[in-house]
């Protein structure tokens, strides 16, 4: 189906919903019409894993189109979804562009864009399913264009990366029972990591042939992630490491609006961030996290987090334990 075809069979049908069979799906601003006239029926269950909620839902084929007079939910503004379809097709129109999946492949979603969707089934009578997983925006630390080029993209579930986040998101939609509670917090970093890693991985295959300095830049930044807790990660190791001059290694980085210490600092702090969230490290100190990312005065880490997320790490982490 080309996105002629997806845009007469989505929008244009809406005067024809109005007369017929045409339902308000809920606060979500959108409209629909099942797709053989059968009353529309729905499965839904969420689990909240940390600060991920992650569904499994089932219905009849169906056909969805934001009303006019609706604007986007506030929530669609802040967070993405990340579909598995189980049975069934999905074909989605954002804006101008257009996408296309099914069983084996993954959709990235964004509901503020969404202009029509429609939901389709091999035989009559069979529900559409999907698991998905919502995502605040704010933990997917990438620029928003590089989400809109994984808009549109099929993504393999069938190998890699893909099929390992489709596998997990899949058990955790259909069995949360399995979990328990003190669970929720440390699968839902495991899911954000597989999220995160998907979405670095679908943009760099997007992207162009890296020049030499960005193929280097990669690869320094690669050994940096793999040696955060060893003390000695300056500038002049990572220098000698990757045969450069250390000049040379802080212009790459200033190519990336960043210098090498700051780039270094912030990957401790993020990790240090995840450690003082986990429950299972509820009893270690906050200073032992700290000199394990490499921070070896407590009040230098103090500081630095507070700068870089706004609180003070013991607040932050009584905070993140409690929610």
């Amino acid at each position: 189906m080309n996105e002629v075809d997806l845009r007469h069979n989505l929008i244009a049908p809406q005067a024809e919903a109005i007369a017929g069979g045409r339902h308000e799906i809920g606060d979500t601003g959108f409209a629909g019409d099942d797709d053989h006239g059968l009353a529309l029926a729905s499965y839904e269950r969420e689990t909240q894993f940390g600060p991920l909620r992650v569904a499994m839902r089932s219905f009849q084929p169906l056909r969805l189109w934001r009303a006019s007079e609706n604007p986007a939910m506030p929530e669609d503004r802040e967070t993405y979804q990340l579909l598995v379809p189980l049975a069934g097709t999905l074909n989605a129109l954002w804006d101008d562009r257009q996408a296309t999946s099914g069983v084996g492949s993954l959709v990235v979603h964004d509901m503020s864009r969404l202009v029509a969707c429609e939901f389709r089934t091999r035989d009559l009578g069979t529900d559409f399913r999907t698991a998905l997983v919502t995502v605040p925006r704010s933990l997917l630390p990438l620029p928003g264009g590089h989400i809109d080029r994984m808009l549109g993209n099929r993504i393999a579930a069938c190998e890699g990366v893909g099929a390992l986040l489709a596998g997990f998101v899949t058990n955790l939609a259909r069995t949360p029972d399995a979990y328990r509670p003190s669970d929720g917090p440390r699968l839902g970093m495991v899911l954000l990591d597989l999220i995160s890693a998907l979405v670095a991985r679908t943009v760099d295959d997007s992207c162009k042939v890296p020049t030499h300095r960005e193929a280097l830049t990669l690869r320094i930044k690669a050994f940096i992630q793999q040696h955060l807790r060893e003390p000695d990660l300056t500038p002049r190791a990572l220098a000698v490491e990757h045969n450069i001059s250390t000049s040379y290694l802080h212009r790459l980085f200033q190519d990336q609006d960043t210098t090498v210490s700051g780039y270094v600092r912030a990957e401790r702090l993020h990790r240090a961030r995840r450690d003082l969230a986990d429950p299972a490290l509820r009893d270690v100190p906050i200073h032992s996290i700290a000199a394990k990312w490499g921070f070896s005065q407590a009040a230098e880490f103090s500081r630095a987090f507070r700068n870089a997320f706004g609180f003070p790490p013991r607040e932050f982490r009584r905070e993140a334990l409690r929610t």
